[in-house]
């Protein structure tokens, strides 16, 4: 019997001057927002961007055109029969070293000689492959904090997507990590990710929305390592919503944001405390924060 055919996605054709470099990484931060789950490069200056909903689609093509349509992007958006690209560029994946921490896909196994941590991830829906220079940044903030890592009896990972970092922090000596999830797809791959890992004994994975109060978020509580890979929007939206979960003194490895975001986001964060490390790559920006022990209104 043959196979049914695949239906349509929803789907941005997104144009913009190659000229314009800056306009990559504030695109890519604004892309975010609207959790695409497929990227394809389709040329110079051209993507084609895929979405779970045309909703998500059609919000992001007005975001576009409000935030970068002066500057000269242009974002069409289209129905298009689903050929499998984005299951094929998944797999054509390779494994990315970050510092000693290798991220790998069971297809590209590191050499049995290299040594290094090694995460082994899926690619899917979930987020965190290390091809992303906002998840390779918090990877290198949280080697720069191992001390600390080793020491904490617990990690919280809000937005765990894949749950590379939860993985990462328990391979760097957390003793247990929490990896915190809306997107129940994301939260499927990052429990296979546990499981191939070997670390589910360490890790637990909750299915909810730190943004809203529900008895879910309530049980998360707080940790003295906090990472959190979101976006700059969600960052100046719902600081007090992530810094609810640093305990006091605890440290907050934050990223995806862009540079031109970074003062936005270090002001929502002020409550956090100082920051004692920063990165950059690529326009994209990670830093840890370490909260004051005296936590209370500010």
């Amino acid at each position: 019997m043959a196979d049914e055919p695949r239906p349509d996605r929803p789907a941005l054709d997104i144009h913009f001057p190659p000229a314009l470099a800056s306009l990559r990484p504030r695109l890519d931060a604004l892309l975010d927002d609207f959790d695409p789950f497929a990227v394809e490069e389709t040329g110079q200056g051209t993507r084609r961007v895929w979405f779970f909903s045309p909703g998500a689609r059609d919000a992001a093509a007005r975001a576009i055109q409000q935030a970068l349509g002066r500057d000269g992007a242009q974002a069409v958006p289209r129905n298009l029969p689903d050929d499998g690209w984005a299951e094929r560029s998944q797999a054509e994946l390779a494994a990315i070293r970050v510092g000693g921490i290798v991220v790998a896909p069971p297809w590209d196994p590191p050499a049995r000689d290299a040594p290094a941590l090694v995460v082994e991830i899926v690619p899917s829906t979930g987020f965190g492959t290390g091809h992303h220079a906002s998840t390779r940044l918090c990877l290198t903030l949280m080697q720069r904090m191992h001390k600390e890592l080793a020491a904490t009896p617990r990690v919280i990972d809000l937005g765990t997507g894949s749950g590379v970092l939860a993985i990462a922090a328990v391979r760097l000596g957390a003793r247990a990590a929490t990896g915190v999830e809306r997107d129940p797809d994301a939260l499927r791959n990052a429990r296979e990710n546990v499981e191939r890992n070997r670390v589910a004994g360490a890790i637990d994975l909750l299915e909810a929305d730190f943004t809203l109060p529900s008895p879910q978020t309530t049980s998360i509580g707080t940790a003295s390592v906090v990472t959190a890979n979101l976006t700059g929007s969600l960052f100046a939206a719902q600081a007090p919503a992530v810094l609810q979960h640093v305990a006091p003194g605890g440290l907050l490895v934050a990223s995806g944001f862009t540079d031109g975001e970074e003062a936005g986001v270090r002001a929502a964060l002020r409550a956090a405390g100082a920051v004692v490390a920063r990165g950059i790559e690529d326009h994209w920006v990670g830093l840890a924060f370490r909260r004051s022990t005296a936590v209370g209104p500010r």
